[in-house]
């Protein structure tokens, strides 16, 4: 009885350290907000896969299921049966390269490594009469001002313009806004550390023409789901509320043929959303690509 009493007290007496020292260290405040802590925890979590409806992804690929990869032409695979999917189909030697087993998890990834690299959607994709889009990327940037991500163009508004200003992978996020022939914009600038900038990240980006919050309250940019939202400069208004079907959609480079900015990052996933998600849609779908590459970010 002794024994086991010692044994039940010293139990106790360890589980509460335990509770109490995790308390005063605020480690529970992150989980309790819903990051997910194991590869079991699936309750806040969203696979992409399974969003149907108004929800479905207009794109949703990897660099882990390809459909075509001939060392010149590469296609993604269409994950979710929308008939949209991600190819470099020119036929050049500009196509992003395969690295196997290069992200977290043993995940492979696509290495834009020339100037003139990209991806882009097939068949087009028509963003006419949309309002908002939302974005999420796995992706690792390399040290060199180059672009991530181009919606054209500067002529009409809804156009997205995300690149690396510098070295030190400071990323500013370009929104347009106006009218045709009165275009105005809103700058954001990233404001990461050495290590977050340089390491494999979830890029999470978030447009639309309006302003429900005020001013700068039309574009989200998040590392990880940190908000990165330093302002650089606007003049963003809203006079036009839809996209038109013009705008194509590039990935690491401003053109897909003659492109110049592509030697930029290495990609994993890309999901595309013609919708603005909300706090718990985005923390969701972010848990989805943190549980797949193995709870690194």
């Amino acid at each position: 009885m002794a024994q086991s009493g010692l044994n039940t007290g010293i139990s106790k007496g360890i589980h509460q350290g335990v509770k109490s020292g995790l308390e005063m260290a605020n480690i529970r405040s992150g989980l309790k907000g819903g990051v997910v802590s194991s590869i079991w925890d699936k309750s806040k979590m969203q696979n992409p896969l399974n969003l149907s409806g108004i929800k479905k992804p207009l794109i949703f690929c990897n660099a882990d299921n390809l459909t075509t990869n001939t060392g010149t032409v590469i296609t993604l695979t269409d994950l979710i049966g929308s008939g949209f999917t991600l190819t470099n189909a020119q036929g050049t030697s500009f196509t992003p390269d395969l690295v196997v087993k290069d992200i977290f998890a043993s995940r492979d990834s696509l290495d834009f490594n020339t100037a003139a690299s990209s991806l882009y959607p097939t068949p087009d994709v028509n963003f006419n009469g949309k309002s908002e889009v939302s974005i999420i990327m796995v992706c690792k940037l390399k040290a060199i001002a180059n672009q991530v991500l181009y919606i054209e163009d500067s002529i009409t508004p809804g156009g997205v313009d995300l690149s690396m200003t510098d070295t030190n992978r400071t990323l500013r996020s370009i929104y347009y806004g106006g009218q045709p022939g009165s275009i105005t914009n809103s700058q954001y600038d990233s404001f990461l550390s050495q290590g977050e900038s340089s390491d494999w990240m979830i890029l999470t980006l978030k447009y639309r023409l309006k302003q429900p919050g005020g001013p700068g309250s039309e574009q989200e940019m998040y590392v990880n789901g940190r908000l990165q939202h330093k302002l650089n400069s606007s003049t963003f208004n809203i006079i036009t509320t839809s996209m038109t079907s013009a705008q194509a959609l590039i990935i690491g480079n401003t053109s897909i043929a003659s492109g110049s900015r592509g030697n930029s990052m290495s990609l994993g996933s890309f999901l595309l959303l013609d919708y603005w998600m909300n706090e718990s849609e985005q923390l969701r779908l972010e848990n989805y690509f943190r549980w797949y590459y193995g709870n690194k970010f």
